[in-house]
Formats: C-alpha cells, sequence, structure tokens
C-alpha cells in the first residue's frame, strides 16, 4: 500500500470530503486522525476505520482554537510517534450579498478557512521536519477561488487566500522536503445523494463526488507526487466546466 504506516491528521474529518480522505487514505495503508468540533461524527469515522484493521483516533477541535490546534497535534504524537501529512480540510460555506455580510460572518469565514489552515500548518510543521522524508500539506480551497460567483464574495476571498496561503508556505519549506499544494473542487454532490450515486456510479461524468477530491488529495501525498509543490488544482467536475452552474465550492 502506498502510504502504509504513514501517519495523517484531517481536518473537518467528520463528513463529506473529510471522511472521504480519511477513508481513502486508511485503504492505501495510512493511519489517519480525523478532527472536528463533533465528537460523534469524528468517533463514527474512526470507528469505522477501525473496524476495518485500521489505526485511527477522532480528536474533537475547534480549528480556530491555537490551544487545541496544539493539544490535537501533541495528542496525535502521543498515540501514534510522528506526523507526515496534514490535510486542512475544514471550512464553513457562507453564501450572503455583500451588504447582508456582517463582521461576525466575515470572522467566522476567516477563522473556519484561513485561520485553522495556519494554526494547524503552524503546529504541524516542526514535527514534519523530523521526518526524514519530510512531509506532505494538502489545503482544501474551492473552484470559487479561481473562478467566483455572485452573494459568495467573502467565501471566494477566503479560499484564494488559502491558495495564496499554499503557495508562499511551498516556497518556505522547499527546502525541508515539505511540499504544499491546495486542491479547488467545484460543486462536490454530498450528504445521501453523494452515498446513493458512490452505491450506483450514476452520470459520474456528471457528479463531482467526495471521493473523487478524496482521490486527488491522496495522490498529492503519495511518492509520485514528489515533484508536485506550490500548484492549486482544480477539480472541476462538468459542473464546474459549465462556469454558469457554479453556486458554491
Amino acid at each position: 500500500m502506498k502510504l502504509k504506516d504513514r501517519v495523517a491528521i484531517i481536518t473537518g474529518g467528520g463528513r463529506n470530503i473529510g471522511k472521504a480522505i480519511a477513508y481513502r487514505l486508511h485503504e492505501l495503508g495510512c493511519q489517519v486522525v480525523v478532527c472536528a468540533r463533533t465528537q460523534k461524527e469524528i468517533d463514527h469515522v474512526a470507528g469505522v476505520i477501525q473496524e476495518q484493521g485500521g489505526r485511527s483516533a477522532a480528536i474533537c477541535c475547534d480549528v480556530g482554537k491555537e490551544d487545541q490546534v496544539q493539544r490535537a497535534v501533541d495528542a496525535t504524537v502521543k498515540v501514534f510517534g510522528r506526523v507526515d501529512f496534514l490535510v486542512n480540510n475544514a471550512g464553513n460555506y457562507i453564501e450572503k450579498p455583500l451588504g447582508e455580510t456582517s463582521v461576525e460572518d466575515f470572522d467566522d469565514a476567516v477563522s473556519g478557512n484561513l485561520r485553522g489552515a495556519f494554526l494547524f500548518s503552524k503546529a504541524v510543521v516542526p514535527e514534519l521536519r523530523k521526518n526524514q522524508s519530510g512531509g506532505r500539506i494538502v489545503n482544501v480551497s474551492s473552484l470559487l477561488a479561481q473562478i467566483p460567483a455572485r452573494d459568495v464574495s467573502i467565501y471566494c476571498a477566503v479560499k484564494a487566500g488559502l491558495i495564496g496561503f499554499s503557495k508562499a508556505l511551498a516556497r518556505e519549506l522547499h527546502s525541508d522536503g515539505i511540499n504544499v499544494n491546495a486542491v479547488c473542487p467545484g460543486m462536490v454532490t454530498t450528504g445521501e445523494q453523494a452515498i446513493e450515486l458512490e452505491e450506483t456510479r450514476w452520470k459520474l461524468g456528471e457528479q463531482l463526488l467526495p471521493r473523487d477530491v478524496a482521490d486527488v488529495v491522496a495522490y498529492l501525498l503519495t511518492d509520485e507526487s514528489s515533484q508536485i509543490t506550490g500548484a492549486a488544482i482544480q477539480i472541476p467536475g462538468s459542473t464546474g466546466i459549465r462556469v454558469g452552474a457554479l453556486a458554491r465550492g
């Protein structure tokens, strides 16, 4: 297995894209730590992985709180001995016209989408530097960061900021053997509809599923992707190609 015995931290790992990433990395042999604010959701994800013979832990954490982030990283190192990968997937979607967007909305968007990636990266990088093979950071942005839509100006802004953060950090950490990339999915089908489509594989050419995003993230963690850093990889799906159909990331 390509990622056997490596250790990954996934934020926002309790549902949708984050859950799909956790399961995909487990399939590739990775030991997975899922972090999110809802303990029940991450307990379920970790439990499924453990039932399938994998190693996993669920750590309840608000990605916008520095002390909680540091405790999550420290707990990961204590249990698993190391950290190889960080996937900053946590985020919150805000769809409001500018005139209806409050300062609190703005602060929530920054905290959930950008501050969390900053805090987790800052806490994890010292651990990645301890590895002979370096490490990987993947930040989950959005196609809306590059192809904006109406009524999502704040969301577009913070997701674009995440791309800028990824590109700059890639340069900063290159000499340490740490690759940093962003992925930019289009409109992803989630929830029960995604489960049904996964089971039937119906019209997949028209539906972007969490598993599709997880496959790209997983590739960026493998040795085969060693020459890719500082990239913002679009995962549009056919709905993303039809720009007019974009409503959310």
